[in-house]
């Protein structure tokens, strides 16, 4: 507590004596406090960015020693100079080959149009008294209540506002000459899933279809617009779909029919070729991620403990940098003709120990020895599993660098705590001397007047005596 009036009574500084003694007392020891709370947290951040590398880089291990990594498959295509016809993905169940894929036919919905002269206007009425039409395609089917009085507009609009239609989309056709047609197009496709559409009232007979073909005066399908499957030929085997998607017509491979095949010279249709192999892509992007993650964790390291650093001469940190290197250095059995990650073209700098690979060296591995390559990274043996679980060790809710982090963080708020414990015993230091020398900035004061009046009591009588 600051009181400005100190040393008036008396005439002397006493205001900077207080702060000159508290700050004696406190300054040094407040700037200790500080500088250790700086140490700790620099300690933290330091230990958080080592941390987060460490987790970087357990991530790119972790994908290494996920064997589904090398099941991986991939279609190439070559797809016919008239355009692409048809796409191809492979899963791991697929086998490495090619197949020759064409296409004979799309898959589509049905379409069925009422009879010519049944409308002649929008607004024609569709019922007098109404009631109920069913529109079922295939295992699909919906229900509409059509009002008494509901004109062909009205129609229209409540079928394809149907909360539970399916896929059927209602239109008008105005063919200029007078009529008006009601057209149904139902996007349920696949032979034998004709749009069929029933009436439940006989005065709606008008614009229902209560088989394929159409009743008489109804809708009927027009010749073409029949539902149809889509047909392929794969390898000489003809494939039938309801769709134009083939999910399990062989085996690991999803194909979707994107045209028919056009006819070649000879009158054939032409094909597309699927090349189905490893997906050697995914493993170099996996593996090149790998690598780049390690060096950017050999990065942070190296800034991290460098002079003036928080951890600067750190023996955990050069203890995890040499167990890595080792683990790189780990010579396998039983992966055939590769006895380290080296045979597969990655490569160590000498002088800084950063990871490159040689993609050309990397694609002769691959296709010569793929599953051996599994086995270097993949599996208990693996260096993914190796180093996954070295890296547990520290990274992690329970890992040690965690714990590191935590008993640092309780560092922090304890010298805090002192620090607060302190201030609060140097305010109470100060109050102590601020009381003190206000006793005597007041005993001052009143000796000094004591002694002017003495003064001017003397000199009084001096005078008188002369």
């Amino acid at each position: 507590m600051s009181v400005t009036s100190l040393g008036v009574g008396s005439g002397l500084d006493l205001e900077s004596l207080v702060r000159n003694m508290v700050s004696v007392q406190r300054d040094s020891r407040v700037a200790s406090y500080n500088d250790k709370i700086s140490d700790y947290k620099s300690e933290v951040s330091s230990y958080g960015a080592v941390r987060s590398a460490m987790e970087k880089f357990q991530e790119s291990v972790s994908s290494l020693n996920d064997v589904s990594l090398f099941n991986g498959r991939t279609a190439t295509m070559e797809q016919p100079s008239s355009g692409d016809i048809v796409s191809v993905t492979a899963d791991s169940d697929a086998s490495n080959g090619s197949y020759n894929i064409s296409v004979e036919q799309l898959s589509q919905g049905s379409r069925s149009v009422s009879a010519q002269g049944l409308f002649s206007s929008a607004s024609d009425e569709v019922s007098a008294s109404g009631g109920e039409l069913t529109y079922t395609a295939g295992s699909e089917t919906f229900s509409i209540n059509v009002a008494a009085g509901a004109t062909l507009e009205e129609l229209r609009n409540q079928i394809n506002d149907a909360s539970d239609n399916f896929g059927v989309s209602a239109n008008l056709v105005d063919d200029g000459s007078g009529n008006v047609y009601l057209s149904l197009t139902s996007e349920v496709s696949g032979a034998g899933n004709d749009l069929v559409v029933q009436s439940g009232d006989a005065s709606l007979d008008s614009v229902a279809s209560v088989a394929a073909g159409g009743g008489a005066g109804g809708l009927s399908i027009a010749a073409g617009n029949e539902a149809k499957d889509a047909i392929i030929d794969v390898d000489g085997i003809t494939i039938r779909s309801d769709s134009n998607k083939f999910d399990s017509a062989v085996s690991g491979l999803e194909i979707e029919v994107l045209a028919v095949s056009a006819l070649d010279s000879g009158g054939n249709p032409e094909t597309a070729k699927a090349e189905i192999g490893f997906d050697v892509d995914a493993v170099q992007e996996t593996l090149e991620n790998f690598v780049s993650s390690y060096n950017s964790l050999l990065s942070v390291f190296d800034k991290q403990t460098k002079a003036g650093e928080s951890l600067n001469g750190s023996s955990m940190i050069r203890n995890i940098e040499s167990s890595l290197n080792s683990d790189l250095m780990t010579e396998f059995t039983g992966a055939g003709t590769l006895s380290s990650i080296f045979d597969i073209g990655i490569e160590m700098d000498d002088k800084t120990g950063n990871l490159s690979l040689d993609s050309t060296k990397f694609s002769d591995a691959m296709s010569g020895s793929y599953d051996d390559v599994a086995t270097l990274f993949s599996g208990d043996a693996g260096l993914g599993n190796i180093m996954d679980q070295y890296l547990d060790n520290f990274t992690g809710s329970g890992g040690l660098i965690n714990t590191i982090v935590d008993s640092t963080n309780e560092s922090v708020s304890d010298t805090e705590g002192q620090l607060e414990n302190y201030e609060y015993r140097m305010e109470q230091y100060e109050q102590r001397l601020r009381d003190q020398f206000t006793q005597l900035d007041s005993l001052l004061a009143s000796m000094n007047s004591n002694g002017n009046y003495l003064m001017s009591q003397l000199s009084s009588l001096s005078n008188n005596n002369g």
